[in-house]
């Protein structure tokens, strides 16, 4: 993978490439739901042990590459942010248990989507720590967008559906992804506030969604591991592509949008990952409703609102 950055100090990029990221890591996230369902045989704690080892895999061959597998860059990022690192680092396989959980549960549309209600906690999270300024226009983007998420829900359908396992799962997966970007914004903010101090070489996204797949090893791997010889060549192909796809790539990508966000205006762009996913669960599991169309739509409209009004002025 070329390097977005050219070396660790390289904090901030173009805004439009931040976008553009963010736009594409939550189209490759929006498949994760698939490879759930192909490798649907096999436990939960296997299917997330999968993730990170191939997630780990590529991940490392990409550090590799961008020369960023020096133990100079290891060190320094490690010891300028151990703490947001160890937080969002055993944060981190929860959120997944959480969401591969709902998408067994609900499927991987509905999932998604009680995923991404994560937004309104990183709003709160952000406004609460006064960690950057939230605009007008970002804050109705985000009601506008968990107004999708509700109409999707169709909570006025069924009153048990409202306190099922599955929507607390869900809800969940969602709140433990707000905690995991919020300590990603921090980390990224202190970088951006301590360039002087970085020395080394290397790709910092690139480390930091490596550093956060290593955790899905050291938590599932003994939970899942007696699975692993049962895989046939089809499972490890579908094995490969979940690390790859949505998890490699994908972590990258969010990676790079996190680090120009701000207050929110582009971590929206990634309720792009629920749509994929509807659409995904329309092609492939046949299941259609008019409220998911509508409900997508309302999350679509968020995004244009603030793709069209967010500020460029990233730069000091």
């Amino acid at each position: 993978m070329d390097n977005l950055a050219e070396d660790s100090k390289d904090t901030k990029v173009n805004p439009a490439i931040s976008k553009i990221s963010m736009l594409l890591s939550g189209s490759f996230m929006g498949c994760v739901g698939l490879f759930v369902t192909f490798l649907g045989k096999y436990s939960i704690f296997t299917i997330v042990l999968l993730r990170g080892l191939f997630g780990t895999l590529f991940l490392t061959l990409f550090m590799i590459k961008s020369r960023s597998f020096s133990l100079e860059f290891l060190k320094e990022s490690i010891k300028l942010h151990w703490k947001p690192l160890i937080i969002s680092g055993l944060i981190y396989p929860f959120i997944i248990y959480l969401y591969f959980f709902t998408i067994i549960f609900y499927g991987y549309a509905i999932a998604a989507f009680l995923l991404y209600t994560n937004g309104i906690f990183v709003l709160i999270f952000i406004l609460l720590s006064k960690m950057d300024k939230v605009s007008k226009i970002t804050i109705l983007s985000f009601i506008l967008a968990i107004i999708g998420v509700a109409i999707i829900m169709e909570f006025w359908t069924s009153q048990s559906q409202v306190f099922s396992l599955g929507l607390i799962t869900g809800l969940l997966s969602g709140l433990t992804l707000a905690i995991f970007v919020f300590f990603k914004k921090v980390i990224y903010n202190k970088r951006n506030n301590n360039q002087e101090i970085l020395k080394t070489k290397g790709d910092f996204d690139i480390f930091l969604a490596w550093w956060h797949t290593l955790f899905l090893i050291l938590i599932f791997l003994p939970l899942g591991f007696e699975d692993l010889p049962k895989l046939n060549l089809v499972d490890l192909i579908f094995a490969l592509l979940l690390g790859l796809i949505p998890t490699a790539l994908a972590f990258v990508l969010h990676n790079v949008g996190v680090k120009n966000d701000k207050g929110g205006n582009i971590l929206i762009l990634a309720y792009f990952e629920p749509v994929v996913a509807t659409i995904n669960t329309i092609i492939f599991l046949k299941i259609f409703s008019i409220y998911t169309i509508i409900g997508g739509a309302c999350i679509l409209i968020a995004n244009a609102l603030v793709l069209k009004y967010s500020s460029e002025n990233y730069y000091e």
